[in-house]
Parts: C-alpha cells; structure tokens; sequence
C-alpha cells in the first residue's frame, strides 16, 4: 500500500505538467519494490559440491536464513554446462525440500573457462545508458563474434571530479549457449531466474570487505580454474583467470599409484587431511638414514617423495601465473607495495599450500575461514566454515546479470505489462494532457534526434583514434617494462671507454678491460709515480657512471740502476645503479657535461691526459681479456 500511495503521487505530479520526471520517479520506485530486499536462493552448481544459500538480494550486509551443501552428482557438469538437467534438477529439489527452502527466485553463479572479461573505462553517464554504450562498442571490448555472446558488466569505480569522470568497469562475455543452458536446468527444477551471475564478481562483491586497506591479492582456486584480485581499497584495479585449477592438483594425486586413490573425491580428502605438499617447489627429500639402498622401504619411501614433488610441481604453474599478474600489475603501479595474498577457493583447503605460497611468492599469505559484513540466521548449522560460501553470498549483493536478448525482450514487455496494470486507471486521466503535448513534443524530439545523430556520426572517428591509443599506451608499457629487465650500463661502454681515454695520463696506457654488470677492470701500465696513480683514480670517481675506483695488483719493474722503470696495476670501478629509462635516453657525455664545467677551475689533474684516443681501449663483457691496440 506504501508503494501504490507514492505511485499515485507521482502520477498525479504527472498531470501538474512534471510527467517526465513522474514517470522517472514511478519506474524506480517500481524497480526497488522488486528488487532490495527480495529473498532469493543464490545456486553455485560445482564439480563436486553444490551450495545454497537463502538470502536477501541487494543488500550491501547479506543476512542468510539458510545454507546447504550437497555433492553434485558425478560428470553432470562440465566448464559450467549442466549435462544432465533432470538428474540435476531432481536433485536439487530432493535437497531443497529436505531443508525447507521453498522460495523459487535463483541467482545462479557459474564457472566456465569461457567467460572472458576485461576492465575498461567510460565516460560518467547514467546508469540506465552504460549499457548501451557497451553494447555499440562491444567488438573493441572483445575480439570475438558478439552474436554468439551475452555481454554484461559491474561497476567497479565512479570518478567524478574536476579532473576525471568517467566509470571503470568489469565487462563479462558469456557464451549465449552457456546462459540459455542454465534458463533450461532453471525451468526443469521449477525454478525462476533472478540474475545470472560470474564467479569473479560474485566473489569480488564479498572479498573486498574481506581484506584491509592498501593493495591487497586473492586467489581463488576452484575447481578448474583460479582467480585473481588486485584490491585496493575496496576497489577492484586487476582482475585475471588462470585456466588452471585443484582438479590439476588432484589429477596429479590419482595419476600417481603411491597414494592409491582411485576417484578425485578421495584425492581432495587426501589433499585437504594429510600434507603431501610440500612447502618449497624444489625440496629435496630427506631419507632416514636407517633405510638401505635397494630395499623395499627405501623404494617406497623415494617413491612417495617423488609423488609429492610431482603434486608440488602442478601448483607451480598456478604460481607462476599469480607472480606474473603481480608483475605486471607493479610495472604499472611502481610507487604501490602489496600487503598481503588472501587465499579462498576449494584449493586453499589443501593442507600445506598456504605455506607454499608464502615461500614461492614472497608476501604474506593468509586463508579466510570467515566473513565479515555478512550475518547468519541464529542457530543455523554451517557445513564446513563461512568462506566456504562466499561466491553464493557474494552473488546476492551486486550480480552482472547475463540475460540472453531475447529472454530480455520478453521480460521487459513483461514488467511492463504489470506497470501498466497498475497505473491504469490513472493514465486514462492524463491521456488528454498526453495527446495534446505529444505533436509539439514529437516534432521537437524529431529535430533534436536528427542534431545529435549528425553530432554523433561527426564524432565517430574518436572511438578508433581512442581504441588505438589504448593498445599502443598498454604495449608500450609492457615493452618498457620488459626492456628495463634485460639492460644494464655495458649499453653505455663504448662512451665510457672514449671518457677514461678522455682522463687516462699520458705516460699510461691500458692494456686490457673486462666489465661485466655492476663492475669494471682495467689492466693498466705507466712509467708514472704513484702520484699519477692517485690522479687517475680521482678523474674516474667523476665520470658519473662510476661510483667507485680502487687499485690492486700493483707491479714495480726496476731498472739496471736501481730506480723504478715501469708500473703495472689493476683498477677496479664498481658502477653506480643502471636505470634503463633514464639513463638510456641520456648519452653519457651529455650527463657529464654539466659536471665538467662546473669543476673546470677546481680541476687539479694532469694536463696532458687528452693525449690518449679511444685506440688505446679495448673491451670484453664477461667473455675474458682483450688485448691493447696500440
């Protein structure tokens, strides 16, 4: 009755000349009756277990009044199709029933190697046109036949300041096969369909309460694949899927006959109660040293340390993957540090993997057990513990919503039909206002439509100079990235041996150099004092590359006269840190210049070191001693 009270107002605020806005304030008032606080079943159908939870959609703090756990029957589901619908459905029912959940609106959250998704960012506008925008622009999103696609989003981010304003958002594109699939399974077990929902925002929804403030990483190992979030503050900034999952791990457990199991169930009971991973990917293992050499407990013993390195050595792919996100992420966000790894999923129950993942990534590694901003019905019994359920309740807060175009179609005439019901008999009151404006309103909204398709058409060039500039801005940083990995200050030798020629003593000559990356050596011969010595080791420690220089190896040759002929020594300069997109741009000599003026009427070095050419240098990196070319 409070809903009918405030649509009767706003019908009214119609005939006083606002019935823009009225119908405006009529639909989403109608939207918000049908959708906040409406109980749902949330429905993750896994490869072996099935959960459900009862609970209220919308709502930003879920309260769940129910929850189950079943096994899903055996090869009923493959990368998220449901192959078997009838056994399923029946099934599901048999389970509901015996819990006494009745209520038939779902949100189902599928898993499937098939749903890409990318984060991409718009320009701010409402959110009733965020869709469209998605939907004219969905071949640069995705390089795919759309056709063959449902494509929704999340809103990850709003920005709207002076600067900035625009919106980020997850784009998800599933399979429409997938999505009709899962109406069907829905239909045979009598089920409605609220939403459609992917694992990566189902779990997102609910991880970033999870976590602390800063950067934080989950990986969510499921069945077959493993999920990645880059969090920061609460703000989803990557997120990736490894098409790798704990049926890996469980494959190398059966594929092994040391541990005996025959069925992927009694591999994951293995898996999560004895620890057969170990806790570094390369451990050696430890033999007692009561064991012989050739008997059979030393064979059984060797055999089931290999088949725990075999096990370890699955989840080093995932690893791999999850330091190669990290990687990439930090080469785009330097002046960042990421504070912890929050492990969840199926795989994070495995016993030892956590200490694994400490030791092979480098941060601190965490499980969730359970969770916050959510509340259980009073005396409801869990199986197994909170973050067990965190995708179902996840699910209820936010979902994407794939919905197939013509499933759409017909609920939008649907919801329409009920709208109209209801304010009929009020629309017959404002027809005569309507059909009055309608003509002026019509030829002043055809003269606007044909000003902005002109406007748009003149326009449309942007979104290629944009898409392409966006590719070309993401490989050049990668490039740079990968670039600054592989150079180091032998780049610049050339230049460094033409500048120690520039300060070399003229009664010196180098005999050989060798450089490897963070230091150089000089052989050197001179007829000088150990004066001369000392001023050479003073001119190098102003070459900027250089930021230190030391003497070793010092040889006297004496004369028939007693005096000392010639002297032979080492000079050893250790180089300064290498900056490949700094110092790469800048030519040595130009980095020196500035230096060289300044220092110019201090200088105290001999004057005839300019006697030396860059003839009497050679070099070698890392590959020996070359000689002097005189």
């Amino acid at each position: 009755m409070v809903f009918l009270s405030q649509r009767m107002k706003a019908i009214s605020f119609c005939a006083m000349r606002k019935q823009v806005h009225a119908c405006k304030v009529l639909k989403t008032l109608i939207k918000e009756e049908r959708k906040v606080g409406k109980k749902v079943l949330s429905i993750e159908i896994g490869l072996h277990q099935t959960r459900v939870c009862e609970v209220e959609a919308g709502k930003k703090n879920p309260h769940v009044s129910n929850c189950i756990t079943f096994e899903t029957p055996e090869n009923i589901v493959e990368d998220g199709f449901v192959l078997d619908k009838d056994l399923m459905a029946q099934t599901l029912k048999t389970n509901l029933s015996s819990a006494k959940m009745n209520t038939k609106d779902v949100i189902f959250t599928i898993t499937s190697t098939k749903i890409a998704n990318r984060e991409v960012v718009i320009p701010l506008v409402a959110d009733n046109k965020i869709q469209s925008i998605i939907d004219a622009s969905a071949t640069e999103y995705f390089p795919l036949d759309v056709s063959e696609y449902t494509i929704s989003y999340s809103i990850l981010e709003k920005i709207n300041t002076k600067e900035e304003k625009k919106i980020k958002l997850l784009l998800l594109a599933a399979p429409n096969n997938l999505v009709k699939n899962i109406y069907g399974f829905a239909e045979v077990a009598g089920l409605h369909i609220y939403a459609i929902d992917y694992i990566g925002n189902s779990a997102y929804q609910l991880l970033k309460k999870q976590v602390g403030t800063g950067v934080n990483v989950s990986v969510q190992i499921n069945d077959q694949t493993t999920l990645v979030n880059v969090m920061e503050n609460e703000s989803l900034s990557l997120q990736r899927t490894i098409p790798y999952g704990a049926m890996n791990i469980v494959s190398a457990i059966l594929d092994n006959p040391i541990f005996g199991k025959t069925n992927s169930r009694e591999a994951m009971q293995l898996l999560m109660q004895e620890n057969i991973i170990n806790s570094h990917v390369d451990m050696a293992g430890e033999i007692s040293p009561g064991l012989s050499i050739g008997s059979d407990d030393y064979d059984r013993v060797m055999r089931e340390i290999r088949g725990r390195e075999d096990v370890t050595s699955t989840i080093q792919y995932i690893m791999n993957n999850v330091n190669r996100v990290l990687d990439y992420y930090m080469s785009r966000n330097s002046e960042k540090r990421i504070n912890a790894i929050y492990l969840t999923g199926v795989g994070a129950k495995f016993k030892g993997i956590e200490v694994l993942f400490t030791n092979e990534t480098g941060y601190d590694v965490k499980k969730i057990d359970s969770l916050f901003a959510v509340s259980f019905a009073k005396g409801l019994q869990i199986e197994g513990n909170q973050a067990d359920y965190l995708t179902v309740i996840g699910a209820s807060i936010a979902p994407v919503g794939f919905i197939p175009a013509e499933v759409r179609a017909v609920e939008d005439k649907t919801g329409n039909s009920k709208t109209a019901s209801i304010v009929f008999a009020a629309s017959c009151a404002l027809a005569a206002v309507l059909i009055v404006g309608s003509a002026a309103n019509y030829q002043i909204a055809r003269f606007k439509h044909g000003v902005y398709e002109k406007q748009i058409e003149d326009k449309k060039y942007i979104e290629d100079v944009y898409a392409t500039h966006q590719s070309a801005k993401e490989a050049y940083e990668y490039t740079s990235y990968m670039y600054s990995m592989t150079s180091n200050r032998n780049f610049q030798l050339n230049e460094l041996k033409e500048k120690i020629a520039s300060v070399m003593p003229s009664n010196m000559k180098v005999l050989s150099l060798t450089s490897n990356d963070t230091e150089l050596s000089l052989n050197i011969e001179a007829t000088s004092s150990k004066v001369s010595v000392s001023e050479l080791l003073i001119q190098l420690k102003q070459i900027p590359s250089i930021s230190s220089a030391t003497v070793a190896n010092l040889v006297e040759e004496v004369g028939d006269n007693g005096d000392s002929d010639k002297e032979t020594f080492t000079v050893i300069c250790g180089y300064n840190p290498f900056h490949a997109e700094k110092d790469e741009k800048v030519s040595l000599k130009d980095e020196v210049a500035d230096k060289e003026d300044e220092d110019s009427n201090d200088a105290t070095g001999n004057t005839d070191t300019t006697n030396n050419t860059e003839g009497q240098i050679t070099a070698t990196n890392d590959a020996g001693t070359a000689s002097n070319a005189n």
